[in-house]
Parts: C-alpha cells; structure tokens; sequence
C-alpha cells in the first residue's frame, strides 16, 4: 500500500493506512463469530454428555455380570467336584463297616472267636471311626476373594488437564489484561497515546540474549510478563516464574524453563544449548529473566 500510515495494531505490529486499518479490524471480528459456533458446539457436546456416561455405566454393568457369572462358575465347579469326592468316600466307608460287620456276625454265629480276632476287629473299628469323624469335619480350605484395582481403570490424561488449565490462564490473563482492547480502543489503535504506553511498556526491558526468539514473540513474551509483574508485588519471583511458564507452556508449547534472578541474587554461569532462548532484564524491578525451552 503506498498510503501513509496512519496506525500501528498493537496485535501484529503492522503499520496501516487508514483504509487497511478497517479493513483489517474487520477481519479480526471476523474470528469471533466461528469461535462463537465452536463455543457452541462444544457446549452441546457436553450437554450430551450424558450418552457416553450412560455407554460407560452400561459397559460396567456388563462387566459386572460377567464377573458374578464367572463366580458362579467357579463355585458350580468346585461344588460338584465336592460332591463327587463325598460320594466316593461314603461309598468306601459303607463297603468297610458292611465287610467289619459281616466278619463279626459270622464270629458271633461259630461262637469261635479267639482274643486275637477281638483285638483286631477292636483297632479296625477304632480306626474306622476316627476316619468318617475326620471327615465330617470341614473339607475345605476357602482363601477370600481379592479383587485387583486394576481390573478396572477410569483413565485420567493429566497432560491434557494442564493444557486446559494453562490454556485457559493464558485466555483470562488476556481478557484481563490491556492487550485485550475494547472495539473503540481497536479503531484508535494507533493514536499517539496508545503507541506511547505501549513503548513504555516495552522501554522497561533490556534484552541481554536471545536465540531462536521472532520479534511478535518478544513482544508479546515481554508485554505477559509485565502485566503479570505489576499484579506481584517484588518478592513473588517463584509466582511470576510459575505464571510464566504456564503462559508459554500453553502459547507456545510446553517444556519451556523460566528462572528469575532479583538484584541481589547471583546468577550462576551455565552453559544453556537451546532452539529458544531469551535473557532480559527488566529495569524496574532489577530482576533479571531467564527464559529457555
């Protein structure tokens, strides 16, 4: 465009005629209506929510039953082959004392029985005896049922919780914040004061490093940890840092590192190999940054 510029959009950092201005605040509100649309359709695909948590419930019910059918297998089973073992054993024990009782009627019709014979016939019952006592006792040795957890397991994707959460703090921190203007702040965006307070607020930095940093990263980098500076007070480095990061994390992908040195504070000496790095100072604070992915 050869028109003279007449605004500078703070978003993008573009230089625009006034004609290119309107028309590129237009397109801008050109996004909201499809975020609106998508806001929307999440939201119903939440209210339906419902269908998966009845699928799932219904996936355990089924789950269920089948756990109770195979118990009762397994007690089936076993119940028959107890039965089977009791049968077998009865029958034994039947055939003895009807063989011991034959021998003994037969001594008492000859009248011929010798001390020996007694004795003998004596120990046999005896023994006899204690054998269907033990086993009228208890027959089983019954081990409780453990269940594992892990039968089941409700998955949880903590990586896709911090996302949404750090997402969404990057989202509030920018609706909250004076990087999101108003729609009269929008068409006078490049109006002398507007530039001038955000120069200031960009003034407050020196740049000592960077590596791998494009210029709508560092201004936008320094302009988040400015608004979230100026919400601290001096001694909430770690806070700053947390918020930081969780900012970047969710801007521009996570596993970013974000240390913060107070004036009084030596920073120790390291050597950083890094695709991203930026070291800044900040001259009202007196805090030097470390920033590195």
């Amino acid at each position: 465009c050869k028109r003279p510029c007449r605004a500078l959009c703070l978003c993008c950092q573009q230089y625009l005629c006034r004609d290119h201005l309107k028309e590129h605040d237009d397109l801008i509100d050109a996004k909201l209506p499809p975020l609106v649309d998508q806001i929307n359709t999440l939201s119903d695909q939440l209210n339906k929510g419902t269908s998966l948590e009845s699928s799932c419930i219904t996936a355990l019910n089924q789950w269920r039953d089948n756990a109770h059918r195979t118990v009762d297998q397994f007690y089936e089973r076993k119940r028959q082959q107890f039965e089977e073992l009791i049968q077998e054993k009865r029958n034994r024990q039947k055939q003895e004392v009807i063989h011991i009782g034959s021998n003994v009627s037969e001594l008492i019709r000859g009248q011929e029985a010798t001390k020996e014979q007694i004795d003998s016939i004596t120990d046999y019952v005896r023994i006899l005896e204690q054998d269907i006592n033990k086993f009228e006792q208890n027959q089983f040795v019954l081990t409780p049922l453990v269940i594992d957890d892990s039968l089941i397991s409700i998955r949880q994707d903590a990586a896709s919780h911090g996302l949404l959460s750090s997402t969404t703090n990057s989202a509030d921190s920018i609706l909250s914040s004076g990087n999101h203007p108003s729609a009269r702040q929008k068409r006078n965006i490049g109006t002398a004061d507007n530039v001038f307070s955000k120069s200031i607020k960009l003034n407050r930095w020196e740049i000592e490093e960077q590596t791998g940093i494009t210029d709508t990263m560092r201004i936008n980098i320094l302009s988040i940890i400015s608004t979230t500076m100026d919400t601290h007070d001096r001694s909430a480095t770690k806070a700053v840092a947390r918020d930081v990061k969780n900012w970047l994390d969710g801007t521009y992908g996570k596993s970013w590192t974000v240390e913060i040195y107070d004036k009084q504070e030596h920073q120790p000496q390291r050597n950083i190999t890094s695709s991203k790095y930026f070291q800044v100072k900040d001259t009202k604070f007196g805090w030097t940054i470390l920033m590195f992915k």
